[in-house]
């Protein structure tokens, strides 16, 4: 099995493939939990080339895609905190989920962790997630709360906030 290779996002072409591959991997994942107005509305809440160029440039997310063989399977998203790292997204693409890569990006992850001193991890996941709340759990994540976030035009998020901590 290939190791992925995780290539941080910093130029505006690579951006804009981020908002592409996002797009991608949320029409394939979301509709069953989201309805068609709503997937079109986070997606330019949350993931436009406009927002992430923002958060990359003003608000020190770092963002990764995750490769293999050269191509683009994934990606994640992290702002360091006082306290704890917060793991903004991890997506993977479809035909690549279960081979394993989720669980390397996280240990590359929990090096980020690390490097900034930290001894925790945190995300949000939303409550009907089951299949990532699952995958969440069994790395070792622990439900610490509920966050309901109001995202506008009426659309709210309904999420675990999870935590992962260091021995």
């Amino acid at each position: 099995m290939s190791q992925p290779v995780f290539t941080p996002v910093t130029e505006p072409e690579q951006i804009a493939t981020l908002a592409n591959l996002a797009e991608t991997i949320w029409r394939e994942y979301f509709p069953e939990f989201l309805e068609e107005g709503e997937l079109e509305y986070l997606l330019e809440a949350m993931l436009s080339v406009e927002v992430l160029t923002k958060q990359i440039a003003d608000e020190d997310y770092e963002y990764f895609f995750i490769d293999l063989d050269g191509k683009h399977i994934g990606f994640f998203g992290i702002i360091a905190h006082d306290e704890y790292l917060f793991l903004s997204k991890l997506y993977i693409v479809e035909p690549e989920r279960g081979h394993g890569y989720g669980t390397q990006a996280f240990e590359f992850i929990k090096d980020c962790a690390q490097r900034y001193e930290l001894d925790c991890i945190r995300l949000t996941c939303a409550r009907n997630n089951k299949r990532s709340l699952d995958i969440y759990e069994h790395m070792g994540f622990r439900n610490i709360g509920e966050i309901d976030t109001d995202m506008g035009d009426g659309y709210q998020m309904n999420d675990f906030l999870l935590e992962w901590k260091f021995d």
